[in-house]
């Protein structure tokens, strides 16, 4: 499985931020972010796509930072 992962900036408590896509060679991504807490329970979210969900969600995403 490709995957690639993508490090958050820094933020009080928490020791790691990532988001990452990977692919699961059936015509679906995942997307998973998580967050690594020193004192608490981790927290991880992950989403199932389609490529044209996932060309969707980055088209937003390129949308957002040409904008600013």
């Amino acid at each position: 499985m490709m995957q690639y992962e993508q490090v958050a900036l820094t933020e009080p408590k928490v020791i790691e931020s990532t988001l990452g896509i990977a692919d699961n060679h059936d015509g679906t991504y995942t997307v998973t972010a998580a967050k690594q807490f020193t004192r608490k329970n981790d927290q991880v979210l992950s989403m199932k796509f389609t490529k044209n969900g996932l060309v969707v969600l980055t088209g937003y995403l390129r949308m957002i930072t040409e904008t600013e």
